[in-house]
């Protein structure tokens, strides 16, 4: 379960990165004509990925540090949360990609999104979705929060039986996230 994660969230970052460019290049293209600017190129900032820190989030109670993947996981639960940060990015860019075209495409059920704003006064978004894998079915979330600059993303998966005990507890936790921790 876990590598089919990583493929998945690997597949997640190709679009977020495919967005935010065609973003960029959009913005630019239109400036540069706006201007007629004899520039030769156009520069295009690109998302990094790289580790989040751990300290950005408390996690739920029984979660713990993980060894496989950066983040946190709940071995009773079956449940993970993984952390990654895009720098260069922000998740007002990221929402943008956020479509019905690209749940369809990753085979998600979109049953809910919210703003937030953590305690520490960062803001991002909360998305939430249902998925099949294997005959069963699994919660999402996509956690989106940050600034201008930098988004933390966590994407957040367990099996749907678990939603009645782990959903409030994982929306808590999101109240702990901090850009600075």
């Amino acid at each position: 379960m876990i590598k089919q994660l990583f493929i998945f969230n690997k597949r997640i970052i190709l679009v977020l990165f495919v967005v935010v460019c065609h973003i960029h290049v959009d913005a630019q293209n239109d400036t540069l004509h706006s201007q007629h600017s004899k520039q030769d190129s156009i520069k295009v900032v690109v998302p990094k990925q790289g580790l989040a820190n751990l300290k950005m989030l408390t996690p739920p109670e029984g979660f713990v540090v993980a060894d496989k993947f950066n983040g946190y996981i709940h071995y009773q639960a079956s449940a993970a949360i993984i952390m990654t940060m895009l720098e260069n990015v922000s998740f007002i860019d990221i929402d943008k990609g956020m479509t019905n075209e690209f749940f369809q495409k990753n085979q998600l059920v979109f049953i809910e999104k919210k703003d937030m704003v953590s305690a520490s006064g960062t803001k991002g978004l909360i998305y939430k979705f249902s998925f099949v894998l294997s005959g069963k079915e699994f919660i999402r979330y996509f956690v989106y929060a940050g600034d201008l600059n930098k988004t933390l993303w966590l994407a957040i998966t367990y099996p749907r039986q678990y939603d009645a005990l782990l959903d409030a507890n994982i929306l808590q936790c999101t109240q702990t996230i901090t850009l600075n921790p």
